[in-house]
């Protein structure tokens, strides 16, 4: 039987009333009627017994009704949850950052704006390890992650910048650069760049650990840094520099190491992002709050960047 053959059994057998089945499934009367004779010929027996008074359930009638309305309610309810899941917002939302120095303050702010809009929804956040890599942004552990730019995976929605920050270097306080207020990208020349595991996208790596400087020069590199803590603790050793966002300098301030900024290199970019196939008016409506939020912040910065300046 068709879905629609099984719709118009089950409407009849219910309202007893070939009229209100039909209104019911918004098709004329002769439409069920012509459905039901179809079906009872290809069963080689009568459904419903049919008077001009009333309409009942023949025994072979009552026995299909029993089998077949379970299983549709079933596949309905199985049909509503997917659409719910996929359509609105109320469930389990699971997001991931990855620097919670740079992107901690912002996931705050768009949790509480989240519940606050959508009380059917529960999120669920934890840092993730920038030595899980793709695999770990890729995860079914989460919907989406909060990462640095640049990341370009065929199976991942790159969602819109949230956060935007001064690139600076990180090197040690005995560094001669240390002496110097700010760098330029030529700089880098003269330091030695502690490198990201594989795991990592290439296109981050290369960004945070360049070859070579603008004009070609070639920039040295030193051991990898598996977690951010050790990077911290090679680069306060004398082992290398890395590049970071100016949030990091804030957070992680340490009387081993110095923070300066580059001034002609392009800011430090960070954003969601999510596996296409777990894309979900959830995950959407996330990361428009996330943005809200992230557009509410900087101009409060901008509002006391101007009060300092009076």
């Amino acid at each position: 039987m068709e879905r629609y053959e099984i719709e118009a059994f089950l409407a009849v057998a219910e309202e007893l009333h070939f009229g209100r089945a039909a209104g019911r499934l918004r098709v004329s009367t002769g439409r069920i009627s012509q459905t039901i004779k179809a079906i009872e010929r290809r069963f080689g027996a009568p459904l419903f017994e049919r008077t001009s008074r009333r309409v009942a359930l023949t025994p072979i009638g009552r026995q299909l009704y029993e089998d077949l309305a379970p299983g549709l309610r079933q596949v309905q309810l199985a049909l509503d949850r997917a659409a719910s899941s996929g359509r609105g917002t109320d469930g389990i939302l699971d997001v991931g950052f990855v620097g919670a120095a740079a992107v901690c303050p912002l996931i705050m702010d768009t949790i509480k704006e989240f519940r606050a809009e959508h009380p059917g929804a529960e999120v669920r956040f934890r840092e993730v390890q920038h030595t899980d890599g793709l695999e770990g942004w890729r995860s079914e552990e989460y919907d989406m992650v909060l990462i640095s730019r640049p990341v370009s995976e065929p199976d991942l929605v790159t969602g819109p910048t949230l956060v935007s920050e001064q690139r600076m270097l990180a090197l040690p306080r005995t560094h001669s650069l240390a002496a110097k207020t700010a760098l330029s990208q030529e700089d880098l020349a003269e330091t030695t760049l502690l490198r990201m595991p594989g795991t990592i996208p290439a296109s981050v790596r290369d960004d945070r650990t360049p070859a070579r400087t603008p004009s070609g020069r070639p920039i040295a590199h030193g051991p990898i840094a598996y977690t951010f803590q050790e990077l911290l603790a090679l680069i306060g050793a004398g082992e290398g520099a890395f590049v970071v966002g100016a949030r990091t300098a804030h957070f992680y301030l340490r009387p081993d190491i110095s923070y300066l900024p580059i001034d002609d290199a392009l800011p430090i970019e960070w954003g969601f992002v999510w596996r296409v196939s777990r894309e979900t008016a959830r995950v959407r409506a996330f990361n428009d709050t996330a943005l809200r939020a992230s557009k509410i912040a900087d101009a409060e910065h901008l509002r006391s960047v101007g009060a300092d300046d009076r």
